[in-house]
């Protein structure tokens, strides 16, 4: 019973209850329940970034959908902040902190082009493998089901591009063996350092951000402990290595996430709202999934385990982070205005129950909560791939 306490199972079900209490906190401070995400922060912050160069970031449309908040009250920012420096608090209280992964530079230029097509996806598809995937089946999203299987495309035709260029001997993409570990006094200085920044954060905020910000500091102190990765657990979903544990917990994660966020909406009414651009169509659900899977699959991460790897001193996470925020998501910011006037929008804007299968009562949750399950009894069975290289060995 220990050992299960140290399982990718124990912190999936552990980010699971998380989640699921920072929706409720919210709606207790706020009356309304917020579920998570962190991509809708990150591009605001490109928006920012962009701007101290003299552009005029908030004319552009797609900066009025999703406007720059004001820096003290951007709850969303102090999540993805807690996110990054929970790992670095924790792995210097462990002295586990250290700079490594870092790529060469044909990798370095993959996980750059992976960072931009996942900025880049997110914000079309107005979500990423957190709020679009994780909280987006929590709160009964019907853009749930097409964002994930594009998702999953996109992640496997790079499967494919790269198997088939390894046939060809094409194999450039590799990490340099730098593994920069810093003494115990210097461990020690980075987590001294790291309390003051937080408690200046808690000093100078609202009690909003601190909420958040505090829960971002779990979820990236969760995701560092347990080496969550939700891709890594779809690439083990399409047979990618013969151990599937990190799809098995994430399914019964994402499982439990919706299950307890059934009985607080459905059972006790709790008025909840979601991050979504309700104006678009399913089209961009499905053309950002795909360019969004296509991202994750040059960049070997998502957008929660690229958050908690940069704390813990991942140099492959920063890039990914870089591509993301500073160019990905600003580019599509201005292209918003172009694929609104050539996609057209099937579902004009309503309330957010309206795309919530959750309208329909318990038949849509059990809809809902059937995925996770289906997902976990597939993940048990060994993958086609390891089951012919099984057969090849029996020959």
């Amino acid at each position: 019973m220990k050992a299960f306490f140290s399982t990718a199972y124990f912190y999936g079900i552990l980010l699971a209850v998380t989640s699921f209490l920072l929706a409720l906190f919210t709606y207790l401070l706020t009356g309304t329940g917020l579920w998570w995400g962190v991509t809708g922060a990150e591009s605001q912050m490109g928006g920012v970034f962009w701007s101290f160069f003299g552009l005029k970031i908030s004319s552009l449309p797609y900066y009025q959908v999703y406007p720059i908040p004001v820096f003290g009250k951007a709850f969303t920012w102090f999540l993805v902040y807690g996110i990054i420096i929970g790992p670095l608090l924790v792995s210097s209280l462990r002295r586990e902190f250290s700079i490594r992964q870092v790529p060469n530079r044909w990798l370095f230029l993959q996980v750059l082009v992976g960072g931009i097509l996942i900025g880049y996806g997110t914000r079309m598809a107005g979500g990423c493998n957190i709020g679009d995937f994780y909280s987006g089946f929590a709160t009964g999203s019907m853009w749930a089901f097409p964002f994930f299987f594009a998702m999953i495309a996109g992640i496997y035709a790079i499967i494919v591009g790269k198997r088939y260029m390894g046939r060809h001997g094409v194999s450039l993409s590799k990490v340099r063996p730098t593994m920069i570990w810093p003494g115990r006094k210097v461990q020690l200085s980075i987590f001294c350092i790291t309390i003051a920044v937080i408690a200046i954060m808690f000093v100078f905020t609202d009690n909003l951000v601190r909420l958040w910000l505090a829960f971002g500091l779990i979820f990236g102190s969760i995701g560092y402990l347990g080496i969550l990765c939700f891709q890594t657990s779809f690439r083990e979903t399409l047979g990618e290595t013969k151990d599937r544990t990190m799809a098995k917990a994430l399914a019964v994660s994402l499982l439990v996430f919706s299950v307890i966020s059934q009985i607080a909406i459905l059972g006790f009414g709790m008025h909840t709202n979601f991050f979504f651009d309700q104006s678009e169509s399913v089209l961009y659900q499905t053309f950002g999934g795909f360019i969004f899977g296509l991202g994750m699959g040059l960049a070997f991460n998502c957008t929660f385990s690229m958050e908690w790897r940069m704390g813990s001193g991942n140099v492959q996470a920063v890039i990914t982070f870089i591509g993301l925020t500073l160019i990905g998501a600003p580019l599509y910011a201005i292209t918003y205005g172009w694929w609104h006037s050539v996609i057209p929008v099937i579902i004009e804007p309503s309330h957010y129950w309206y795309f919530s299968l959750y309208r329909f009562g318990i038949p849509g949750a059990i809809l809902i909560d059937l995925f996770p399950v289906v997902w976990l009894i597939y993940s048990m069975h060994p993958s086609l791939s390891v089951k012919r290289k099984a057969a090849d060995v029996v020959r």
